[in-house]
């Protein structure tokens, strides 16, 4: 056994610990599945040996950590802490507490279609192979669980500007009219504007989507607030919530024109470049790994900011996310964590970085 683990029990055991040390040895208990009667050594220290080989399997050698930090220490406790939030289960409190972090769950695929004159059309609750004509648009449910959006053939109609909106906790897919596919973020809308694939196909966003444009010789524009993208064919990502004061660019394929509103500049794109735009400047980076973490359902975080990886970890469980002080929020952490983890597994890389705690109240968290 372990020694210091076997130290630390035995000084549980007689009540010689310090309450961070005491709320350690409960957090391993509250991990074992069979809930023993006592604290039995040994239940415990096999509990940890698991948890160990668990992390390596999960996570790899990409734990999530602040990159100035050694990170071994951490990967020993990673998934045994998932109790984090939890004191002995005999209390109201405790029960409250754990069915609060269980009832968060990871997004799922839903979002909703408004029309110009105000109808809504909820597309998860639409049937498999069902249709319906909006707006001069024909709505047709996939197996895929996204929608397909084909123009009417009914004389020259055109279609007219709708909206596809994602809520916080959900991401959604759509085929446009002319074949190209848009994958939505959380917290995000698609507006089609009027008489979409006539002589250009123009589309405004606000919030994150990924797309994989149709070639034609009919301009893809995406308009944000404080830019414009122009293609003809290829695959790129956008990230402009009005929450967050940059706004991202990403192109896996072809080529892009990014300008600026305010300042009119320009920046063509080639594959594996990303253009952050803030205020009035457009800066060029060069990235090897032509991905898209949230496509590829992971949160990637490249030496990101705490406030960046927890607005990303806010809208995709649906929580209010409050930093009890300034400097939290620019702590910087580099590792990655499955899109579909459990909140508690979240929770748990996170804290295993010993920069960040939390606290959860309904669905808020506070990081401290």
């Amino acid at each position: 056994m372990d020694h210091n683990f076997q130290d630390l029990l035995k000084r549980y055991n007689e009540g010689n610990v310090s309450e961070e040390e005491r709320e350690q040895v409960e957090r391993w208990y509250l991990a074992v599945g069979e809930k023993p009667k006592s604290i039995d050594q040994d239940i415990l220290q096999d509990h940890y040996t698991q948890g160990r080989e668990e992390i390596k399997q999960l996570y790899k050698v990409r734990k999530l950590t602040p990159v100035w930090k050694q990170i071994a220490s951490a990967a020993a406790i990673l998934t045994l802490i998932v109790g984090v939030y939890l004191m002995r289960n005999t209390t109201q409190d405790t029960q409250q507490q754990l069915v609060s972090i269980d009832s968060i769950l990871p997004g799922e695929e839903t979002a909703v279609l408004r029309t110009d004159n105000g109808q809504e059309v909820d597309l998860k609750a639409m049937l498999v192979g069902a249709r319906l004509n909006k707006g001069g648009m024909e709505i047709i449910k996939l197996a895929t669980g996204g929608i397909q959006i084909r123009e009417l053939e009914n004389g020259g109609e055109e279609i007219e500007p709708s909206v596809i909106k994602t809520p916080r906790g959900a991401e959604f897919e759509v085929t446009l009219p002319d074949g190209s596919l848009v994958k939505l973020n959380a917290d995000s809308e698609l507006k089609l504007l009027a008489g979409y694939n006539k002589n250009e196909r123009k589309v405004d966003l606000f919030g994150e989507a990924f797309f994989d444009v149709q070639k034609s010789n009919k301009p893809f524009i995406v308009s944000t607030a404080n830019q414009k993208v122009t293609v003809l064919g290829t695959q790129f990502n956008i990230k402009a919530y009005a929450s967050e004061t940059e706004t991202t660019t990403k192109l896996l394929r072809g080529s892009v024109k990014v300008s600026n509103n305010g300042t009119g500049k320009e920046i063509m794109m080639k594959p594996g470049d990303q253009v952050v735009n803030k205020g009035n400047e457009l800066l060029l980076t060069s990235r090897e790994k032509q991905q898209v973490d949230w496509v590829n359902k992971e949160f990637v975080f490249n030496e990101k900011t705490a406030e960046e990886l927890m607005n990303d970890i806010g809208r995709w469980y649906n929580l209010e996310v409050e930093f009890e002080r300034e400097d939290l929020k620019e702590k910087r952490f580099t590792g990655s964590i499955p899109r579909y983890s459990t909140f508690t597994k979240v929770v748990a890389v996170l804290e295993a970085t010993d920069v960040l705690s939390f606290k959860i109240e309904g669905r808020k968290i506070i990081i401290k």
